[in-house]
């Protein structure tokens, strides 16, 4: 079980998201399935990174984004503490799209492949957007 920060006298628990259960890489690439999963959240991502040349999304929100996903769907958050209505307004375009394009799908395999995503975002960032600009390349609109 998390635990709140030594020192932070908030109840917002600390949660290593490493840890959150997820997919190998290879494992996502030999099924169309969870590849079809990926490529919609990942270009929804790329959606919010770059339709609008003036709202500033760059790779630690697109992690963020995933994390209130854990929180949610993993974690079972009743509650998302959002930083900013920006944030809030991300969080409602992926659950749309998640409503409308991956309703069937159940929310573990949403978790796996997310925390899939998350952990390459930490690999492929360099506190920018490369990760958003080098998946925009492949799963892009």
């Amino acid at each position: 079980m998390a635990t709140p920060t030594p020192g932070n006298n908030s109840s917002n628990p600390v949660r290593t998201y490493r840890n959150v259960p997820h997919y190998e890489i290879q494992i996502i690439s030999r099924s169309p399935e969870l590849e079809f999963i990926a490529s919609t959240i990942e270009s929804t991502l790329c959606r919010l990174g770059f339709s609008d040349p003036d709202v500033n999304f760059m790779d630690k929100d697109a992690a963020r984004l995933l994390e209130l996903f854990f929180d949610q769907y993993h974690f079972k958050d009743t509650e998302l503490a959002f930083a900013d209505a920006a944030q809030e307004k991300d969080h409602a375009l992926l659950s749309k799209v998640i409503e409308e394009d991956l309703s069937d799908i159940p929310k573990e395999d949403l978790v796996r492949i997310m925390a899939s995503i998350h952990r390459a975002i930490q690999r492929r960032t360099k506190g920018g957007d490369e990760y958003l600009r080098f998946i925009n390349e492949y799963a892009g609109d």
